[in-house]
C-alpha cells in the first residue's frame, strides 16, 4: 500500500475500485467521481481505492496522486502492484482492500482509470435504482462521444439523442464495466470478477452475462451521462472490440445464446427509432456490418486486416 485512510468505521462508505493501468493517469476521472458524489443531500459516502497496476511507470507518480487526491478527500486508498498482473487482478486486489477496511458489504462501484463522470449525485442515483429494483443487479451510466467515427455510432451523442426522441430514457441491456461507473451489488459483482478471472473473459460482458443467465437485470442509463476515450483509429476499434467479442463468445457458449436476446431487442427499437434518419440510419448499419465482421473472424480465428 502507497496510502491507506487513517483508520475510521467504513461500515455504510461506498468502496469504488479505480484500477489504473500502465501510462494512463485516473486524477480526472476520480475528480469527476468525487464532484458527482456531492450532488445532493443523500448521496453515500465514498472510498476511492486506486490500484496502479503495471511493470511501467504509471502517467502520475503515486507520491503525486496521493498529495493532490487526498487534498480533495480523505476517503483515498492507493496501491501499487509492480508487475502488470492484468484488469482483472486489479479489480480483485482493490476488492481485497475494501473487505480489510470494512468499507460497505452490499455494493460496491467501478470506475474506469478514463472515465469522466458528468452528473451531479451519480452514485446516489445508481444506489436508489438498486434499491428500487430488487431484480437489478449492476446499472451504469451511458457512456456518450460527443465527436467520433462512424464506428463508434451506437455511443454517440445524435445516436442517443435520436433515440431518446423516441422511447425517452435510453437504457442499454448491458454494463458498460467502469467506463460508466458503474455500481452493482457487492457479491455479485465478486462472483463475475472470479468468473472472469476463471474465464479469461473481461468484467463487464462477464457481470452482464451472468446476471443475465440467472434471469435477473443490468443496464447502462442515459439519466446518467459519462465520457471515455474514444477509439481514434479503426484499428484501436478493432482491437478493443475483438478482445470484447472473445469474452461474449465464451460467455455465450457457457451460458446460452438467450443472453444476446436483450441486445438484439435493443437494437431493433434503435434502428426503427433512426429510421428516418437516413444518414444516421446508414452509419448504424455500416458500424453493425463492422462488429458482424470483427465477430465472424472471432468464431473461426481469424485475423482481421488492419
Amino acid at each position: 500500500m502507497v496510502y491507506e485512510p487513517n483508520s475510521r468505521a467504513y461500515g455504510q462508505t461506498l468502496p469504488i475500485v479505480v484500477p489504473v493501468g500502465p501510462g494512463h493517469d485516473p486524477r480526472a476521472a476520480v475528480e469527476s467521481s468525487l464532484r458527482s458524489s456531492r450532488g445532493d443531500g443523500a448521496h453515500p459516502s465514498t472510498l476511492h481505492i486506486v490500484i496502479l497496476n503495471g511493470s511501467r511507470e504509471p502517467a502520475v507518480e503515486p507520491g503525486l496522486l496521493v498529495r493532490e487526491l487526498t487534498s480533495l478527500t480523505p476517503d483515498l486508498a492507493v496501491a501499487v502492484i509492480p508487475a502488470d498482473v492484468g484488469y482483472v487482478r486489479a479489480v480483485r486486489a482493490g476488492l481485497g482492500i475494501a473487505s480489510r477496511l470494512g468499507c460497505h458489504a452490499d455494493l460496491v462501484g467501478f470506475l474506469d482509470a478514463d472515465a469522466l463522470l458528468c452528473d451531479l449525485g451519480h452514485w446516489s442515483v445508481l444506489a436508489k435504482a438498486l434499491s428500487l429494483n430488487p431484480m437489478l443487479d449492476a446499472v451504469s451510466g451511458l457512456v456518450i462521444h460527443e465527436h467520433c467515427e462512424v464506428w463508434e455510432t451506437p455511443s454517440s451523442q445524435r445516436f442517443i439523442e435520436a433515440v431518446a426522441r423516441v422511447v425517452g430514457v435510453v437504457e442499454k441491456p448491458y454494463i458498460q464495466g467502469g467506463a460508466g461507473g458503474t455500481l452493482a451489488r457487492r457479491q455479485v459483482f465478486e462472483q463475475a470478477v472470479d468468473q472472469a478471472l476463471a474465464m479469461g473473459t473481461l468484467i463487464g460482458p462477464t457481470l452482464s452475462a451472468t446476471s443475465l443467465a440467472a434471469g435477473r437485470e443490468i443496464r447502462a442509463t442515459s439519466r446518467l451521462l459519462c465520457r471515455h476515450t474514444p477509439r481514434r483509429t479503426l484499428n484501436e476499434w478493432v482491437v478493443s472490440v475483438t478482445a470484447y467479442e472473445k469474452s461474449w463468445r465464451a460467455l455465450v457458449r457457457e451460458y446460452g445464446s438467450d443472453i444476446e436476446r436483450p441486445w438484439q431487442q435493443f437494437l431493433h427499437v434503435a434502428e426503427e427509432c433512426v429510421r428516418t434518419d437516413h444518414e444516421l440510419a446508414r452509419d448504424l448499419a455500416h458500424c453493425q456490418e463492422l462488429r458482424r465482421q470483427v465477430v465472424a473472424a472471432v468464431e473461426h480465428g481469424e485475423r482481421l486486416p488492419e
